[in-house]
């Protein structure tokens, strides 16, 4: 009996002190604040914008700051990594793919570990499901429209298909295509049937609610702009 009563003071003394030193290194570490809001969030296809504020609770200095973030749940500076260089910050996030939900944490190190804000999911920008009003350049030189340039509406579908009409013409010239984005750069190809000889292939950068680049007609590459509906 004594020796049952020996062995559980000490298992009581060992729970105590190891409750005790995680609570101490709990309250020595800093403290990480996602401040992103509905004001400040930025999304685009390909970037995300996320704000962040850090602070130090005691004497310990914060020795690394930043943002986290992974297309996984509850990331950690082991995922993907920006460092910030002040204790209050706003960061784009770029280079990320379409339409996919990535996961952020703020992060804030100092000598006894890191400690992390709550996580926040963001998804970028999706290009399918949306309609697009398309300007095509043929002849900068020349001002008259259909001779010179003319606009068509251009829906892009989830499923990597398009459909080409012109709106002064409604089905007179439809026509059925594909699309691939690849981060903020776009690949269309107008006519994706096997006997086309429209030969227009369409490439450009695209922003928010804009886009711009060239397509081909024969030999020659013509420029277009485009804008969201």
């Amino acid at each position: 009996m004594k020796n049952y009563l020996n062995h559980l003071f000490i298992s009581f003394l060992l729970m105590f002190f190891s409750c005790s030193d995680t609570d101490t290194l709990q309250k020595d570490l800093p403290v990480a604040i996602n401040t992103t809001t509905k004001e400040n969030l930025e999304i685009t296809y390909t970037t995300i914008k996320i704000s962040g504020e850090v602070k130090s609770l005691d004497e310990n200095e914060i020795i690394s700051q930043g943002i986290c973030w992974s297309t996984n749940p509850n990331p950690t500076i082991y995922d993907n990594v920006i460092t910030e260089n002040t204790n209050v910050f706003s960061e784009t996030i770029s280079d990320l793919t379409a339409n996919t939900t990535y996961y952020f944490k703020i992060y804030a190190t100092n000598i006894n570990g890191t400690a992390y804000s709550e996580e926040v999911p963001y998804t970028t920008s999706s290009l399918g499901g949306t309609t697009w009003d398309f300007l095509l350049i043929h002849d900068p030189t020349n001002p008259n429209e259909y001779y010179g340039y003319w606009h068509a509406d251009v829906t892009f579908n989830e499923d990597g298909t398009t459909v080409y009409d012109e709106p002064d013409f409604p089905g007179t010239y439809t026509t059925y295509g594909t699309w691939l984005l690849d981060g903020n750069t776009l690949n269309y190809d107008l006519d994706s049937s096997e006997d086309s000889n429209t030969g227009y292939q369409f490439k450009g950068t695209i922003t928010k609610n804009s886009m711009e680049g060239t397509y081909n007609f024969g030999s020659e590459n013509k420029t277009w702009s485009a804008t969201k509906y």
